[in-house]
C-alpha cells in the first residue's frame, strides 16, 4: 500500500493542489491515515448469547453507520440475529462446533467494507472456559475507493436484490460469476436505477471453499456437505 502526502506548491500567495481535483485531495488525506491498529473482539456464551464487546468494536460501529449496535442492543442477544444468509450462518456453526470440540483456534480472512474503503481484515475465533468463544478481528489492510452507494446504509432501496458475500464482499454478476462492486456497475446497470438493489447474504463457492479447506486442516476431518 503506497502512502503519499497531498504536496502542495506555493504560486505567488496560493497553495495549489499537486493533485488538482477535489476527488484527487480527499483521497490524498485519506492515504495519510495509518492502518487501525485496534483490536475489535465480542465474545459468546455457551448459548451462542453476546455476553461481551469491546470499546473498539463498539467504536467501529459507530464509525460505520451502525450506531444503533450499541451495548444495550447487542449484549445478551444471541449471534444469530446479526449473521445474515443461510449458507453463513451454516458455516458459523461448523466453526462453532469444531472451536467447542477442543481443535486450535480457527483464524480466516474476511472483508468489512465500508463505502469508500476494502477493509481486508482476519478473524481469530477461539476457545474460552464453559465453552464461550472468543473473536477477535484486527485489520490487514485498506484499499481506499470512490464511494460505492451500493455499501450506503442510508440509501432509499427498491424491491430488486443482490447477492453478495459476507465474506469478500463480492457481488454475483448473472452470467459472470462473482466480482468487484465496481466490476458489477456496468453488467448489472446499477447507475440506471434510481433506488439501490437490496442485498442479501450468501457466500461464494471460492470462500466457502477456503473457509471449508481450513476447517479441515483444523479439524483433520472432512466437513459434512449438504
Amino acid at each position: 500500500m503506497f502512502h503519499f502526502k497531498a504536496n502542495m506548491v506555493l504560486k505567488g500567495h496560493r497553495a495549489v493542489n499537486w493533485f488538482g481535483s477535489p476527488r484527487q485531495a480527499r483521497l490524498a488525506r485519506i492515504m495519510q491515515k495509518p492502518l487501525d491498529q485496534r483490536s475489535f473482539i465480542w465474545i459468546i456464551d455457551d448459548a451462542d448469547k453476546i455476553v461481551r464487546v469491546n470499546d473498539d468494536w463498539l467504536a467501529f460501529a459507530r464509525e460505520n453507520t451502525a450506531p444503533q449496535l450499541t451495548a444495550s442492543v447487542v449484549l445478551d442477544q444471541h449471534i444469530w440475529r446479526f449473521i445474515q444468509g443461510q449458507e453463513t450462518s451454516y458455516l458459523y456453526r461448523q466453526i462453532f462446533s469444531r472451536v467447542r470440540a477442543g481443535k486450535s483456534p480457527i483464524k480466516f480472512p474476511f472483508r468489512c467494507d465500508s463505502p469508500d474503503c476494502r477493509r481486508f481484515m482476519e478473524m481469530h475465533v477461539a476457545l474460552l472456559p464453559g465453552d464461550a468463544i472468543q473473536f477477535t478481528a484486527h485489520m490487514l489492510r485498506e484499499e481506499w475507493r470512490d464511494p460505492v452507494d451500493l455499501l450506503d446504509a442510508s440509501r432509499d432501496r427498491s424491491g430488486e436484490f443482490l447477492k453478495i458475500c459476507s465474506w469478500c464482499k463480492k457481488i454475483n454478476i448473472p452470467g459472470q460469476g462473482w466480482g468487484e462492486i465496481e466490476a458489477a456497475i456496468g453488467p448489472l446497470d446499477l447507475f440506471g436505477h434510481h433506488t439501490t438493489p437490496r442485498m442479501t447474504h450468501t457466500i461464494c463457492d471460492s470462500c466457502y471453499g477456503a473457509i471449508k479447506l481450513e476447517l479441515d486442516q483444523e479439524s483433520g476431518e472432512k466437513l459434512n456437505s449438504d
